[in-house]
């Protein structure tokens, strides 16, 4: 059952993924955050003089992801059938094609290539915290992406678009010093349902609100036993542009048991 909620929650933290599916509507939001915001503050707008750490005709310039090295974003989850927890997700290398997204959930750091494209950005490995999220002092999960279609952050997203984004990876599960093999896709599919006001603990701020439906399809091998796994889940996450992605709440039943989720920024730090 742990082995089955820590899966759920890699789904969950990194159901942000998308694919081709961006529009040509040009940003319209002026708050350009360079600042760091603390729990509880708004938003303000930065002095024109203030540049981003990419360029306008970057690779990684992205509406609704800021890359710039050293951009730091906190979350803290409530509800999850994997129990409260909080993370931290760090850009620490910006290169003109990509970039690395460091996670911190308590004592564990783990680390998250992404590439850059006209389409968008795109995460290249399951990771971040929801790879932290499944290695503790009683399991420990390595998982090799090796087939990504889509993207992860269309350049562009308006109101009514829909887009997909799908992984396939294999690896080692070692539980309790049991090691098994595992197989296994995430496909998620997003609908941009238009945009709202929303406060979280770092601010209030208008966001695009978006739809996600994410199937993961895991098989798990232990001496020889294969344990098939699909979970389903439909969440609903607020993106804002220059910001990233501030909320998320989810709802659903696993193992026979209800849930209600919620994943909120506490505070962020925009170089």
């Amino acid at each position: 059952m742990k082995l089955l909620s820590l899966l759920l929650a890699l789904l969950l933290i990194t159901a942000c993924s998308s694919p081709r599916g961006s529009s040509t509507q040009e940003p319209s939001n002026t708050e350009e955050p360079n600042h760091t915001a603390q729990s509880g503050e708004t938003t303000a707008t930065p002095a024109p003089s203030e540049t981003p750490t990419t360029s306008e005709t970057s690779l990684c310039t992205n509406t609704y992801y800021p890359v710039r090295e050293g951009a730091t974003w906190s979350y803290k989850s409530t509800g999850s059938p994997a129990s409260e927890y909080s993370f931290t997700d760090m850009i620490t290398s910006v290169r003109e094609d990509g970039f690395t997204l460091t996670s911190q959930l308590g004592d564990l750091t783990r680390t998250q290539e992404w590439e850059c494209k006209p389409e968008g950005l795109v995460a290249l490995q399951l990771g971040g915290a929801s790879a932290a999220t499944l290695n503790n002092e009683n399991m420990d999960l390595n998982l090799v992406v090796d087939e990504v279609s889509g993207v992860t952050y269309p350049s562009q997203i308006t109101s009514g678009d829909e887009w997909q984004h799908n992984l396939s990876f294999a690896g080692e599960i070692n539980i309790a010093g049991q090691t098994g093999e595992a197989t296994g896709s995430v496909q998620a599919n997003f609908t941009a349902l238009g945009e709202e006001s929303v406060t979280v603990p770092a601010g209030t701020f208008n966001a695009m609100k978006i739809q996600l439906d994410s199937d993961l399809n895991i098989n798990a091998k232990f001496q020889g036993i294969s344990v098939p796994v699909t979970i389903s889940s439909t969440y609903t996450y607020w993106l804002v542009k220059n910001v990233g992605w501030v909320k998320a709440t989810g709802a659903g039943e696993f193992g026979g048991q209800a849930f209600s989720e919620t994943i909120e920024l506490q505070s962020y730090n925009l170089p």
